[in-house]
């Protein structure tokens, strides 16, 4: 794959659809710049918050403080201890891979951790005005940089990719552009350094899971087996909770075989009730006959 150009296949419509995208030009780059000044300045217009004016109004009303600057640095830095940790060791003896197994969850955890932590304040800066600008510039290298086979255009104009926008071609296209542009990989997260020492000792899957390297099943991080959907497995494959008690495809536990004693009692039919009186009322006045 060339640095200045990346192929795909989309598929779309039950048909195979083959494009690329290029490296934008100088005179594409500065039209790009000049739609990112046009959007800025709308934006502004339109009273749209910078990310400066955002920060202040996020401090103010208690979204992000100087408590969470200080959190978000401290994950980091943990972060990167681990990492540290993880492929040198603690220096004094030879680490075991079980050992570093620990380690590469813990960091994992933290990432998770980083995210949520700072999920709000980013999902915020998206709709600043530098955000707005930096979304329209792309978009409109996107629409200019992308091509079918042949070498067609597969879009005519800005408007027409942003009309097309969530479709599938348009999403490879700027996965694409992306990768080229910022080196976002498309396998950014085994590229992960935790993860990439949890692939070298056969800890994961293709898709990352944990496994046992002797079984090659799916395990949490406590080691335990689990299935594709996250729930506990006994020995014969059954679902049980974390104490052993088996529970349904569904996640719920089996339920007891009960005897329905509120159920509502089933009513004779009025026919068969009046033939029985009838038989009861004979049975009694033959046996006051038989008494007399």
């Amino acid at each position: 794959m060339s640095k200045n150009k990346i192929e795909k296949t989309v598929k779309m419509d039950d048909k195979e659809i083959e494009i690329y995208v290029i490296k934008p030009t100088n005179n594409t780059v500065k039209q790009a710049d000049r739609h990112k000044s046009k959007t800025w300045n709308q934006a502004i217009q339109d009273d749209v918050l910078t990310k400066k004016e955002l920060g202040v109004l996020m401090r103010k009303r208690g979204i992000w403080d100087e408590a969470k600057d200080k959190e978000e640095e401290d994950i980091t830095k943990r972060i990167v201890e681990l990492e540290k940790q993880l492929y040198n060791g603690d220096g004094k003896r030879k680490p075991k891979v079980s050992e570093g197994r620990d380690l590469a969850v813990e960091i994992r955890k933290a990432r998770l951790e980083l995210r949520d932590l700072i999920a709000d304040r980013i999902s915020l800066e998206e709709n600043t005005a530098e955000s707005l600008a930096d979304n329209a510039r792309f978009d409109y290298l996107v629409a200019h940089c992308t091509f079918y086979k042949d070498g067609k255009p597969v879009y005519n104009s800005f408007e027409e990719y942003n009309n097309k926008s969530a479709d599938e071609i348009a999403f490879a296209a700027a996965s694409a552009l992306a990768e080229m542009l910022y080196n976002i990989d498309s396998s950014f997260e085994k590229n992960l350094p935790e993860n990439q020492w949890l692939t070298k000792f056969g800890l994961v899957d293709d898709e990352l899971n944990l496994i046992d390297p002797t079984s090659g099943d799916k395990i949490d991080t406590k080691g335990r087996k689990i299935d594709d959907e996250g729930y506990l497995l006994d020995d014969d494959g059954n679902r049980v909770d974390k104490d052993g008690n088996e529970i349904t495809s569904e996640g719920l536990y089996k339920m007891a075989d009960y005897q329905n004693d509120l159920a509502p009692k089933k009513r004779r039919s009025t026919r068969k009730a009046k033939a029985e009186e009838k038989e009861q009322t004979e049975t009694n006045e033959e046996a006051l006959t038989t008494e007399s």
